[in-house]
């Protein structure tokens, strides 16, 4: 499997994670974004960006995104990808809940792109809402989106790890029917991807079966522990995340209903992917609760 971090896995570059002091010479700086219709849709539409500026105007963002942390979802132009909006069977049924009232909370929801989406697609906007650890993604969301003053989607600046009374977590567990992890899971180590979990399966609401927790990682065929700037981080094939989820819900007196595939977004036959690897794909899941 391909290291995440290659090349190089030179730590002194990472310190301060400033893009000043990080090479764009790596696999993950694209140097343009590829759009396709739902991303010129949404920036058209909702956020009032004129198809011949679409270009220049994701650029700008980005850097400005890469000043603020170099990971490759930002180099690539990820954030204008509208991840969740790509499961074809999962989303319709998604919009239809939460158009009827069901609410979602997206950790790690970087600019906010998939809120934007969902927004654009008829969901009420109070029935979103976005968990960041930096603000700076926030605040260019608002910018990139051109909605800081009409957006009524709650945003919150949140690191899923802080177990400490302060910060919005207490607030916000109980109230959620949805989570949503977004290509967030293969940053952690794997306790720490337990404690995400549970963090997740808290901001649910507490005695109602059938809530939901979606999301997308960095997957493959098999199972390995890789360096990401100097953590070893764990990257789960099908088999593995499931009984990740079993100790899970061992620890939160849980049971879920486990869908988990590996798909092709991340394949190798996709140009802006080839530097990753052969075997790394896009592991997908969701997970329904059922005790």
């Amino acid at each position: 499997m391909a290291n995440l971090n290659a090349p190089p896995a030179d730590s002194t570059k990472m310190k301060g994670l400033l893009a000043d002091q990080v090479t764009t010479d790596v696999g993950w700086y694209a140097p343009k974004p590829i759009l396709h219709w739902p991303a010129r849709q949404l920036l058209e539409q909702y956020s009032g960006i004129h198809p011949s500026e679409m270009v220049d105007e994701l650029i700008k963002f980005r850097d400005r995104a890469w000043n603020t942390y170099p990971f490759p979802c930002v180099g690539l132009f990820d954030f204008i990808d509208l991840a969740l909006s790509t499961r074809n069977r999962l989303y319709p049924r998604l919009l239809y809940r939460l158009q009827a009232g069901a609410t979602l909370l997206d950790i790690g929801c970087c600019l906010g792109q998939d809120i934007r989406k969902l927004v654009f697609d008829g969901v009420p906007a109070e029935n979103v809402a976005g968990a960041e650890l930096r603000q700076g993604f926030i605040d260019l969301g608002y910018e990139l989106f051109r909605d800081k003053k009409t957006l009524a989607s709650k945003m919150y600046q949140a690191n899923v790890l802080d177990d400490s009374s302060v910060g919005p977590w207490p607030q916000l567990e109980g109230t959620f029917d949805v989570v949503n992890f977004s290509m967030v899971l293969h940053v952690f180590p794997r306790d720490e991807q337990i404690s995400m979990f549970e963090r997740g399966v808290k901001v649910l609401k507490t005695e109602k079966l059938g809530t939901t927790i979606l999301g997308t990682a960095c997957g493959g065929d098999e199972p390995s522990v890789e360096m990401w700037y100097g953590t070893p981080v764990m990257i789960h094939n099908p088999e593995t995340f499931q009984k990740l989820i079993e100790e899970v819900g061992e620890k939160t007196g849980t049971k879920w209903k486990v869908e988990v595939a590996l798909d092709n977004y991340m394949s190798i036959w996709e140009p802006k992917f080839q530097w990753i690897g052969p075997t790394i794909r896009r592991l997908v899941w969701e997970l329904t609760r059922v005790a």
